[in-house]
Formats: C-alpha cells, structure tokens, sequence
C-alpha cells in the first residue's frame, strides 16, 4: 500500500502540471485511498519519503504555505508510471 500511495503522489502531481498547495495534496491522497485510514502522520512520512528520493520538492509559500512540485527526477519517474 505505501509504494502504490508514493505513486499516486507523483501521478497527481504530474497531472497538476503545475505546485500545489500541501492541503490539496494531502486531501487528494486521502481521497485516492477512501478505503484506508491515513493519519496525518502517515500523510507526511509519504510525502517526506517522495522528498528524500529526489521526486518532490516543497516551497514555502508566505500566503499559500507549502507548495509542492515534482522534481525533473521525478517527473521522469511519474510519466514511467
């Protein structure tokens, strides 16, 4: 369940195509997995996983907060996806 969790991080993310804020990302893997229970700790040990592998970066935003995009590595691996 957590590879199949980290791919649909980076699939979002390259159907974005463009940052998103923390709170849509968060909310748009809690929707994908209606069928698991993710705390919000679960929720940032994925994506703090996706970050350490080289796949997202998070940008803190003044107004919006954190703003994550994939990385050209991991743009690489979503479109392998």
């Amino acid at each position: 369940m957590e590879q199949e969790i980290k791919e649909f991080i980076l699939k979002a993310l390259l159907r974005a195509k463009e940052p998103v804020q923390d709170r849509w990302l968060k909310d748009a893997i809690r929707s994908g997995f209606m069928h698991v229970a993710i705390s919000l700790g679960d929720l940032k040990q994925y994506i703090g996983e996706c970050e350490s592998a080289g796949w997202i970066a998070g940008t803190r935003d003044e107004l919006l907060g954190v703003v994550w995009a994939l990385t050209p590595k991991g743009k690489i691996k979503a479109q392998q996806l």
